[in-house]
């Protein structure tokens, strides 16, 4: 545990903000999925006699578990396990009830008086939005629409206004939602000279649908998307397993995408894998069973080992070593000896 540290983590925090100090336990979250026919890729056989091996992966069970530094959290009471295929997978919703009933009240329980720094890789479904999130993907440029949503009340940026800023309906007072150019009028965003790229930009998926064009949702003056994407509102519009995690008080990273190596949880499915193919039954049973065994069977002091790594890895990218050099290595690959012996020779 440690003390806030604005360079390690320059998240703002309420009641940081406001003088406390509260001690910061790192959480580490991601998904892996184990099969029943996931066994050793190489082993002892006699010349004439060859294994048969099944052709397929076989049936499969998804885990999705929390991990600090000293271990995974309340001894795995917050991991899921679930059977996945068909029309079951993990998926956002499940995510957000995990950390919302599970993650959350264990970590307060295990750790009082501390804030989470929970830490995600950059999943889809990590990204995921509430259904009344200011986007400005779900809206038409005029009021109404098939596939408008109702969006939540607003706080408009406005520095001539007395308080600096206004509360802004993106409803009409019938429920109907407001379109980009009522959103963009109301705040005096709309030129009286309506020009060409204020259209709406978008174009025709190959379902037939009409959908924005993503380079103007990140902002801009090319049409009224952009220009409305482009405002402070908007742009700070955040997920919802985000917005829930700081609701309870705590903070949340998202590591850079192509960067799992970062990720100290990726050496622990590493150790847990291992252990399923090298007790590998070839089914269901045999890996409902394995499955658990192989979490409980990776002991904390390696998983402080596997954070220690992922800092160092850290460490090398921030001092500009290019990944893979001679210098990289050096720094991760950092081998420790032991003080001599008097018996030494």
């Amino acid at each position: 545990m440690m003390q806030w540290d604005e360079d390690l983590c320059p998240i703002p925090n309420q009641q940081l903000l406001s003088g406390e100090l509260h001690p910061i336990i790192i959480l580490t979250q991601d998904e892996c999925t184990f099969n029943a026919n996931d066994g050793r890729h190489f082993i002892w056989t006699d010349e004439d006699h060859q294994p048969l091996r099944k052709k397929g992966r076989g049936q499969g069970l998804h885990v999705s578990n929390l991990v600090t530094p000293i271990g995974r959290l309340s001894e795995g009471a917050a991991c899921e396990i679930l059977k996945c295929g068909g029309d079951i997978w993990w998926d956002g919703e499940k995510l957000l009830e995990q950390i919302k009933t599970k993650a959350i009240p264990l970590l307060e329980a295990e750790f009082p008086g501390c804030k989470a720094l929970f830490l995600f890789d950059n999943a889809k479904t990590h990204c995921k939005y509430a259904d009344n999130a200011l986007r400005v993907s779900k809206m038409n440029l005029v009021d109404g629409g098939k596939h408008a949503k109702q969006m939540r009340t607003t706080y408009g940026v406005d520095i001539q206004h007395p308080e600096g800023g206004y509360l802004q309906d993106i409803l009409q007072e019938n429920g109907t939602p407001k379109g980009l150019k009522t959103v963009l009028t109301e705040r005096g965003l709309w030129p009286a000279t309506e020009g060409r790229f204020l259209t709406q930009s978008s174009f025709k998926t190959r379902a037939g649908n009409t959908t924005p064009n993503s380079k103007c949702l990140k902002g801009g003056n090319c049409c009224a998307s952009a220009l409305l994407a482009s405002q402070p509102d908007f742009k700070a519009q955040k997920g919802e397993l985000e917005e829930a995690i700081e609701e309870a008080g705590h903070m949340v990273l998202f590591y850079p995408a192509f960067h799992c190596e970062i990720n100290f949880i990726e050496y622990f499915w590493g150790a847990a894998k291992r252990y399923t193919r090298q007790n590998c039954g070839y089914d269901f049973t045999s890996l409902q069973r394995l499955v658990p065994e192989a979490l409980q069977q990776v002991p904390n002091t390696l998983i402080w080992k596997y954070h220690n790594k992922a800092q160092r890895i850290i460490d090398a990218y921030e001092s500009g070593e290019i990944y893979g050099s001679e210098s990289y290595k050096k720094i991760v690959s950092k081998k420790y000896k032991s003080h001599p012996r008097s018996d030494a020779i």
